[in-house]
Order: C-alpha cells, then structure tokens, then sequence
C-alpha cells in the first residue's frame, strides 16, 4: 500500500507563503538588525592565509601580547632572521587594559581574545599550529640567531623533551624555589642541561603538547610552566631541557640579555606583582604528590 502525501488546500499554500516568506522577514531578519548593537567593526588590514596542511617538519613560533606590545616588532625581526627560521609566526592577544592594536602586518596570523586567558590560552592554541615544532616566547624575550638551530641540535643529540630558554631546579624539600636556575639568566652550561621546568622560550615537538591536559591544573592562574613539565614527564617520560648557553657563543642564546633584563626591570610582568609564589608552592607540591618526580629525587644520594 502506498501512502500518499495529501495536498495543501489553497489557503494552507497562501499560510504557508506568509508565514515562511513574509512574517520570517519580519520576525527575524529584520528584528536581527533592529536588536544589533551599535559599535565600531573589528577588522584586520592584513588577512592571513589559508593554513596549510600538515607538516612533519618546521616551526611555528607564537608570541604573546598583553601590555606590552611595543617589543613585538623587534621580536617578529628576530625571528625571522633566526638562522633556521620559522615557517610561521603567531601573535596571540589577551584581553588587556590597554588599547587593541592590529599586528596583522607583522605576523601571519593574529588571534584576539576579549578574555583574559592569562597564561594558557597560547599553549591551547598551539595546539593548532601545522607543522612539527612549536617555539613560544614570553613577550620580554628576544632570541639570538642561531637560537632554533640550538633547540634542533639539541634534540638530535637525543634530548626530545621540552625545550626551554630559562630552567629552574627545584629543591628537594618542596615547594617553588627558582634559586638554581640555567640558561640566559642563570648558569651558562656548554651542554644540554637537564632541569625540573623551564620558561621564556619554550620549543617542543607538537606532539607533547597532549600531555599538558591529561590533568587539570592545580590553578589557572599561574604555574603552567611547571604543570606542563610535569604532565610530559609522568604521563609521556618527556625531560625537560636548556639547550647549551656557552659564554663565549651568546649567538645560540634564548635572549639577549641586555634586553631581557631591561625589559624585565620595567615590566608588567605578573609575577612581579605578587601573590604568586604561594601558587607555585602549590602547584610544585600537588605535582609531586601526585606522581612527578623531580631531578632531585631521581638523583642518587
């Protein structure tokens, strides 16, 4: 048996004109434009491309602005004169008290969040990035020439951890202490030096940036670098690594010093405004409970 679909009767046809041709005009396209808010549109002067497919090679690197966005340009020039450069370069914006400025000239893509997403919101979007490696920088941080190829040379001699300009080694007692530190503000070591956490400039395969979320953080308000340290180790048996800082090479450097320093004295850095270290205790703390096992403890007495 088959079942027929009944016919609309002339009146049903002339409803259902009005209801989705004319009413719909009103009820909804209209009443869109009569409820849109008034304000300025946001639009870039420079679109970015198409993102390309994957790639097993290459880097992207992803800088970060939040007040102070005046360095950004001579980061982006220092990067891109990098002996090994990147195939691309990110900005990520936070929500800041401070106005809004398009970077899209000077980078290849730039993502604006009206949130404040502190510090993580740059490792979430390195999760997007398309090709192998991924080098973020603090916003203080000025990388000298031959910085990548370090970082590269530095996982060919089979330290395939997570890379970073500034190390810290924990004390053994607990808690946060940044007192034993390796890299361009620290100890300037000619090898690779393994260290608890590292920051300023991070550079890593892509893939272990997975294990940064297998745990929730102890706090969204400071320690990601710890956390994701933390996270490669327990969960992927990923170190944590300075690539060497020789004195008599500062051209393989994670930073200038003289700018990181300058910078660093006038800055708006977060941690400079206190109320962090007790965080950091905390996060170092419930890490450790929680299975990491800092290079203090792996040491033989």
């Amino acid at each position: 048996m088959t079942n027929h679909k009944p016919k609309r009767t002339f009146v049903q046809k002339i409803t259902w004109w009005w209801n989705t041709r004319v009413s719909s005009l009103w009820t909804v396209k209209l009443a869109a434009k009569r409820t849109r808010k008034p304000g300025e549109t946001m639009a870039f002067n420079t679109p970015a491309p198409e993102l390309s497919a994957i790639n097993n090679s290459g880097i992207t690197a992803i800088l970060t602005v939040y007040k102070r966005g005046e360095y950004l340009s001579a980061q982006i020039d220092a990067l891109r004169s990098q002996s090994v450069p990147p195939e691309e370069i990110w900005v990520w914006s936070n929500q800041a008290d401070v106005p809004l400025q398009d970077y899209s000239a000077l980078a290849d893509r730039v993502v604006v969040s009206n949130s404040n997403w502190k510090f993580w919101g740059r490792f979430a979007l390195a999760n997007m990035v398309r090709t192998q490696y991924v080098c973020l920088l603090d916003d203080d941080i000025l990388p000298q020439p031959n910085w990548f190829r370090n970082c590269l040379d530095t996982i060919g001699e089979g330290c395939n951890g997570i890379l970073g300009g500034s190390g810290v080694l924990l004390p053994k007692k607990g808690g946060y202490s940044s007192k034993h530190k390796v890299g361009w503000n620290g100890h300037h070591y000619n090898k690779p030096t393994e260290v608890d956490l590292v920051g300023h400039a991070w550079f890593f395969d892509k893939q272990l940036l997975q294990y940064m979320w297998y745990e929730s953080p102890q706090s969204w308000d400071n320690g990601e670098d710890i956390h994701f340290s933390a996270m490669a180790l327990k969960h992927g048996d990923a170190k944590t690594y300075v690539p060497p800082h020789p004195e008599n090479d500062p051209s393989i450097w994670s930073c200038r010093p003289d700018f990181g320093k300058a910078v660093g004295r006038t800055s708006t850095a977060t941690y400079k405004a206190g109320g962090h270290h007790n965080i950091r205790d905390d996060v170092v703390d419930a890490a450790r409970a929680g299975g990491w096992e800092i290079v203090a403890d792996r040491l033989k007495d």
